[in-house]
């Protein structure tokens, strides 16, 4: 029996409002349909092959799929985009196998880094309505995606909000340390978790770190906050010693956030947090973590932080 090789890759359907679209429809009086129609997608189009799709990639040695979308889209497009809800992937078989693309939806932030140039891989970028999306999509299985999107679209899902729950990152064990458990710090283990969780938070665009004063959930979250720019903000209500209805006052305030969040936690404190939520127990790994996407307060969907690559297909007889 051989085992075939899995072909991995990420990207994202990328949307912006469209410009010419009111900001506010309800004050302008534009109908709830207007709204709906008032976003473009961008698709590229890949000289090698003639077609028109959506920007996506293969990973890098040992990098996330998270990490992968926002990269390549950035790499063909220019576009910096943070990711939302996820979509299905699409699996469908090239030269050399079978190959599956996990895919999000990617929300433009306005900034280009650097610029788009046409080049060899992508020579035309366009940004469309979904249906005259519809009409240049090359292939069958990214108008599915477009359809997948439409969806979410049409409920107004597509702007949802983010909020990753997050376990602290491997610590030195109890009976290794003879101070007070608040100081008891990271594992070598779990310092090389906080590092690779930069990647995977920025791919969200995490903006406000929250977590609890614990030394070990502070070195989990610190990594990131530095890389990019943020500042940590300490909430006793996530440490240990809290109270059920503590904890819900904090993911209350959470979700009325705009800008994506990450919290960070203790395994005992994560069922009161699943609980804020109305979610079942989730029983994280240390630097294990749910992203939650959300609106108007109420979860959408869920998915686990970060997305390793497969390994390999099944095995063909």
């Amino acid at each position: 029996m051989a085992r075939e090789r899995l072909v991995t890759a990420a990207g994202g359907v990328v949307w912006r409002r469209r410009s010419s679209a009111p900001r506010d429809p309800a004050r302008s009086g534009a109908a709830e349909g207007t709204a709906r129609r008032a976003v473009e997608v961008l698709l590229v189009h890949r000289p090698r092959y003639d077609d028109w799709t959506f920007p996506k990639g293969k990973p890098d040695p040992g990098e996330d799929l998270t990490a992968t979308a926002v990269r390549e889209v950035a790499e063909e497009t220019g576009q910096v985009v943070r990711l939302g809800h996820p979509l299905p992937d699409a699996r469908y078989t090239v030269s050399a196998g079978p190959k599956v693309v996990s895919y999000w939806v990617a929300r433009s932030t306005g900034v280009t880094d650097p610029p788009f140039t046409p080049n060899k891989e992508v020579d035309e970028l366009r940004w469309v309505r979904p249906r005259k999306a519809r009409r240049l999509l090359t292939y069958e299985h990214d108008i599915d995606l477009l359809e997948a999107f439409t969806d979410l679209r049409d409920e107004q899902r597509h702007r949802s909000r983010t909020l990753v729950v997050l376990r602290h990152a491997k610590a030195t064990a109890r009976e290794d340390w003879a101070e007070g458990d608040e100081w008891r710090p990271l594992a070598a283990k779990g310092k090389r978790q906080s590092t690779d969780l930069v990647d995977v938070l920025g791919a969200y665009g995490v903006k406000h770190v929250v977590t609890s004063p614990a030394v070990r959930c502070v070195q989990t979250v610190q990594p990131y906050a530095e890389h990019s720019g943020r500042t940590v903000q300490l909430d006793e209500r996530l440490g240990e010693g809290t109270r059920a209805d503590s904890v819900r006052r904090t993911v209350d305030a959470l979700l009325d956030r705009k800008k994506p969040t990450v919290l960070c936690t203790h395994r005992p404190t994560l069922p009161w947090v699943w609980a804020a939520l109305d979610l079942p127990d989730v029983d994280l790994a240390p630097g294990g973590g749910v992203v939650v996407h959300h609106r108007k307060g109420k979860v959408i969907t869920t998915e686990p932080l970060g997305r390793p690559q497969p390994v390999a297909a099944p095995e063909r007889v």
